[in-house]
């Protein structure tokens, strides 16, 4: 059945890929945006400009689109300094979130769809983290604050009455305009010979492909319980396997190797977290309760496709 929807971040890596599909399915779109000159094409049925940050603008907006779901993938990971995009992602979780909630309740909503992260957990060993792992809100720095921010705006759209909240938990995001694309920061570092293995790499990531981003959306626009559910592929990644990989994929040097104590004087405190004890998520919970499967089952077959090295 066609529903209303409204998407805020739809200039995003997720919210480009979605639009196109949620048309091809015959919902009515509206794209929620800053500047309604960033959005090109027939993709969506109207743009409207507002800041997540009004919550009064918010609210008449939303009224106005009269949506049946509204679906929240904004970010501001696109920031040039690493600490800023922390500090700003935190701000809109804890605030941005929370507005667009308020008005999608005011409008009439039925349900709610949030962007999450599987690397806000809480390390955890060598375990493969499922979404009853708690969520590390007390770690350092800029971090901490966005994962505090996180897990705020995630027990808000749990708990508020008359409205259904979904959070999409997504790994590291890859595929056309990532940060690990040709052209991307992932992609300059690994170039560069700027990233690095630390000790024995054994920090692990789980990837997610903007295409099963955007494809679980469509899946859980009705259907599915509430809840958080990690989107990740079904094979989570240590630092010393997908580095070098990549690295191949991307005709660039070998990375280096550093031990953890030359990695800490050289690189900022997250990546060496990132490559040496951050966990991967199991996406389990998703597959048994709505029979999803990655399109990209594995971030090896996506990065190929990446680099045009995959038959289409």
């Amino acid at each position: 059945m066609p529903l209303r929807v409204v998407v805020a971040g739809a200039t995003g890596v997720v919210g480009k890929t979605l639009l196109p599909l949620l048309r091809e399915r015959g919902h009515h779109v509206t794209a929620l945006a800053r500047r309604v000159d960033r959005l090109e094409g027939p993709t969506v049925d109207e743009v409207v400009a507002a800041d997540l940050l009004d919550p009064d603008a918010l609210r008449i907006q939303l009224r106005r689109a009269a949506p049946d779901v509204v679906i929240d993938e904004t970010s501001a990971f696109s920031a040039a300094d690493p600490q800023e995009a922390l500090r700003r992602t935190a701000k809109l979780r804890e605030r941005g979130t929370k507005n667009l909630l308020d008005a999608a309740v005011s409008a009439g909503a039925r349900r709610f769809i949030a962007q999450g992260m599987t690397a806000a957990y809480r390390p955890h060993g060598h375990d493969v983290l499922d979404e009853d792992s708690p969520l590390w809100i007390d770690a350092p720095g800029s971090w901490g604050e966005m994962v505090r921010a996180l897990a705020s705006a995630e027990e808000e759209l749990f708990t508020r009455s008359g409205i259904e909240g979904v959070s999409l938990r997504y790994g590291a995001l890859y595929g056309p305009d990532t940060q690990y694309a040709p052209g991307g920061d992932v992609h300059a570092r690994v170039v560069g010979s700027e990233l690095p293995l630390v000790g024995d790499g054994v920090g692990l990531t789980s990837f997610t492909h903007v295409e099963d981003a955007a494809g679980v959306i469509l899946e859980v626009l009705e259907g599915g319980d509430p809840g958080a559910f990690n989107v990740v592929d079904n094979e989570p990644a240590e630092a010393s396997e997908w580095l070098p990989a990549y690295a191949r994929l991307a005709d660039a040097p070998a990375p280096v190797t550093l031990t953890t104590e030359q990695a800490k004087s050289q690189l900022d405190w997250l990546t060496v977290h990132q490559l040496t004890e951050q966990r991967g998520a199991t996406n389990f919970r998703l597959r048994e309760t709505l029979g999803w499967k990655p399109t990209w089952p594995s971030w090896r077959e996506g990065f190929a496709s990446m680099f045009g090295l995959w038959p289409s």
